[in-house]
Parts: structure tokens; sequence; C-alpha cells
């Protein structure tokens, strides 16, 4: 466990293609979002959640909602995220990634030096996974401008910081389930 970073799980999404909340869609009946944190909350000091409407499952005082309103998408949760930050360090993942790699924040933070990257973030296949991404407190005023200014696109506001990818290579690891045939699928594979 890395205390000097909080975790902060992204669960204020609309949900659309689940028809429901997809945080408490359930997988080998647990909840998505229970599966994240369960996995999460061994890595960091403490987890917190960001969500639009409370989810009854975990305590009211660790969740907060977006503070950006006209819904930028994942970019209002993070920053949101880093606005409530108690600690320098933020790893960030989604509600519906059930099989969040155990050892994400260490391979990550082991980038962190000083006057290093301020977003670190996970690559599977050349792909970036920019919701997995452990980010500086000190992105906070970068990321509201770039909102203000119309940014939406995650990809391309960590661009514009000093950024680090670290390859990652099993294929599960940032698995996201959007909608019923998807979680179908994946009870399917892994029972």
């Amino acid at each position: 466990m890395n205390t000097e970073i909080e975790g902060v799980i992204l669960a204020g999404g609309e949900s659309k293609r689940m028809g429901k909340n997809k945080s408490l869609i359930e997988l080998n009946n647990k909840p998505l979002i229970s599966h994240v944190y369960d996995r999460l909350i061994e890595q960091v000091s403490h987890v917190s959640i960001n969500t639009n409407q409370p989810i009854q499952i975990f305590p009211e005082n660790i969740q907060f909602q977006d503070r950006i309103l006209n819904n930028p998408g994942p970019l209002a949760g993070i920053q949101a995220g880093l606005f409530y930050a108690k600690k320098n360090w933020v790893q960030f993942c989604p509600n519906d990634s059930p099989f969040l790699p155990i050892n994400l924040v260490e391979l990550l933070s082991f980038y962190i030096i000083d006057k290093g990257p301020t977003i670190i973030l996970p690559s599977l296949f050349d792909r970036l996974e920019p919701v997995f991404m452990l980010c500086h407190h000190s992105l906070l005023k970068n990321l509201e401008d770039f909102i203000d200014q119309g940014g939406r696109k995650m990809e391309l506001w960590i661009k514009e910081n000093n950024y680090k990818v670290v390859i990652f290579s099993d294929s599960k690891s940032f698995i996201n389930i959007n909608n019923l045939s998807e979680l179908a699928k994946i009870e399917t594979e892994n029972n």
C-alpha cells in the first residue's frame, strides 16, 4: 500500500447503456464498483468515489459529486477528485473495471520523481488507458482551464502535460463493462 497516494473511483456517468446505475450491476454476485474498490483500497491510503447519485453500499462521507455541471464527461470527475484530494497524487479508476491490476499503483508510482511526470498512465497494446491515470494534484488549475476552454478529450489534455506511459500486457487488466451483453460474456468466461 502506498500511503502517499489516494484513490478515486469514477462513477459519475449516466449508465445509459446499462439502463440503471452501472456501479451496482453485479458480476459474480458482487457489485462492479465493489470489485474496483476492493482492488484499489489495498494499494492506496484511502478511496473516495466520484458519483452524482449516492451509492448506498458505501458511506456518504467518501462520496462526492462533480463540481462542473455542464457534463464534460470523466474530466469532471477527475477535476472533482483533484479538488478534494488530500494527497499530492491521486490514482483514478473507473467503476466498471473489475479486473483492475492489483499492482497498478506500484507500477505507475515507480515513475514518481522530483520534477518528473505529473500524469502517469497505463497503455495496453498501444492504446492509452487514460481513466486509470495517476495524476498530481498540482494539475487542478490546468485541468480547469482546459475544461473552461471547451476541452473534453482526456487524451488531448494528458498530452498537453508532462506524462509518462507505462506498458501493461494482461489483456484483462483494463476491461470495462458497458452493457449487459458484455457483462454476460465476462461472466461466462470467468465461470
